[in-house]
């Protein structure tokens, strides 16, 4: 029974994770142009986001609508090659491997121990989160490399969370500033 759980639930993530929300974003977006072989598509909405996807179809990144109108060429490029830096530093595919490792351990916890089930998803959820924004400094160090630092740290303090919590998923400006200053 447990590995009918395992393998259902390791299915159901490998699905949405890498074929179900790619292709979900390809329908609704319009190819705009090709970075490093990544194709960068566009979908509208008044949403000011950049963010970069794996799938069976390859590497992408997505802009919106709303940060394609209301930012200069600079700062778009800026936002560009922070996504590329995920592309490249394979973030996806890490976290995807630990969130099918939290699915293995979770699932031979319910066959032994049921009342660990609730700490470990929290724990594993909070690692999760650390994880997530350990990465989102790594795409900021990445995209330094090829463009001016100024850029990056206006888009940071333009639209990043002032205050974030323990469950956020990007750091804070002040220590995403600090990262890119280091």
């Amino acid at each position: 029974m447990d590995l009918i759980i395992t393998f259902g639930l390791l299915t159901l993530v490998v699905l949405l994770e890498f074929i179900v929300v790619p292709a979900i974003i390809l329908k609704r977006g319009t190819k705009f142009s090709t970075i490093y072989n990544y194709p960068i598509y566009i979908i509208n909405s008044t949403e000011i986001n950049a963010y970069s996807l794996t799938s069976v179809w390859g590497k992408f990144i997505v802009l919106t609508r709303g940060l394609v109108n209301g930012e200069d060429e600079e700062h778009i490029k800026a936002a560009i090659m922070h996504e590329v830096g995920h592309l490249k530093l394979n973030h996806h595919v890490k976290m995807s491997l630990y969130i099918i490792s939290v699915i293995m351990v979770f699932t031979y916890l319910l066959g032994v121990n049921m009342l660990t089930l609730i700490p470990f998803a929290l724990v594993a959820l909070l690692v999760q989160r650390y994880l997530q924004r350990r990465l989102e400094l790594g795409a900021d160090r990445f995209a330094l490399r090829f463009i001016n630092k100024k850029m990056l740290e206006d888009l940071i303090t333009k639209y990043d969370m002032k205050e974030t919590t323990f469950l956020s998923t990007h750091p804070n400006i002040h220590v995403r500033l600090k990262n890119i200053n280091e």
